[in-house]
């Protein structure tokens, strides 16, 4: 009877962390959606890009990283500005 209850707790132990697991990712995933629907309005309502990354930015660093990253790779490199190069 021990060996069972032993197993009883264990799995509502597992359960119990895996559910609050669970509310910790949906609580997480609501908290962006509200970052990207709020940044959605501002951008249909005429606000800039940049400053509307900002705001995402200092509200989840992390939210819209791997877009910068691509945006950034995807930059054309700037040209050089060419020399004069005095003649002799």
């Amino acid at each position: 009877m021990t060996h069972r209850r032993e197993l009883d707790e264990s799995l509502l132990s597992e359960v119990t962390r895996r559910m609050a697991e669970i509310s910790e990712t949906q609580h997480e995933l609501a908290r962006r959606q509200r970052i990207l629907s709020h940044a959605a309005t501002q951008l249909r309502t005429g606000k800039g890009a940049e400053s509307v990354l900002a705001e995402i930015r200092e509200q989840s660093p992390e939210l819209l990283r791997d877009y910068c990253d691509l945006h950034v790779t995807l930059t054309p490199p700037l040209r050089p500005v060419p020399r004069v190069v005095a003649s002799a």
